[in-house]
């Protein structure tokens, strides 16, 4: 594998690593909860992955565009020679990174879209109660919608809004049917730490 590959490769997984934390809402969607848990831990790496992945994609546009063959001295040194695979690689795995790096600004409205409608169910003796959890660990607005997918999917909850400006939640649910421990551990269970209400 030459190096240009292996900087491609580098830059691409990078970029996917940075951006786990904010491709959530997806993954919950489609596979559930649970698959999301651990990628919240990629999220503090963020920043630190996705230099990595801008520094594979310079060293990879470095060895295509700008790398000179070894020759003798005084003599003229052309750049090496690329093929179109290899350039069409490279421009293909930054446009990756680039949309994988602008995640957070445009995930949290596509999982809103995929995300299909509920039908809440009237239970005989409902009794509705509205509560606000304070919500640590989110770090851009797709957070909010992994955590408001999680609670919809909550037997008994009736809406569910996530702030990640407020770091809350606010849920409105059914008190015979859950409560705010179940609330909570359905919050937790994305990765994110609630704090039961006072």
């Amino acid at each position: 594998m030459s190096k240009e590959n292996v900087a491609v490769s580098g830059a691409v997984l990078t970029a996917i690593g940075a951006s786990l934390c904010c491709i959530g809402p997806i993954l919950t969607l489609l596979f559930g909860v649970g698959a999301f848990g651990a990628a919240t831990i990629f999220a503090s790496a963020r920043p630190y992955l996705l230099v990595a992945a801008v520094l594979a994609l310079a060293f990879g546009f470095y060895q295509l565009y700008l790398r000179r063959e070894d020759c003798a001295p005084g003599e003229a040194c052309p750049t090496t020679p690329t093929s179109r695979v290899a350039r069409l690689t490279l421009w293909t795995a930054s446009v990756a990174v680039l949309i994988f790096a602008l995640t957070p600004y445009y995930v949290g409205t596509l999982a809103r879209h995929l995300s299909p409608k509920r039908k809440i169910a009237e239970a005989p003796q409902s009794v509705t109660a509205r509560e606000t959890f304070k919500v640590s660990g989110m770090t851009c607005a797709g957070c909010e919608t992994t955590i408001k997918l999680a609670l919809e999917q909550s037997p008994g909850v009736r809406t569910a809004e996530v702030s990640y400006d407020r770091g809350e939640a606010v849920v409105e649910y059914d008190t015979t049917l859950t409560n705010t421990d179940k609330l909570c551990a359905a919050i937790n269970e994305t990765g994110y730490t609630c704090e039961l209400p006072k």
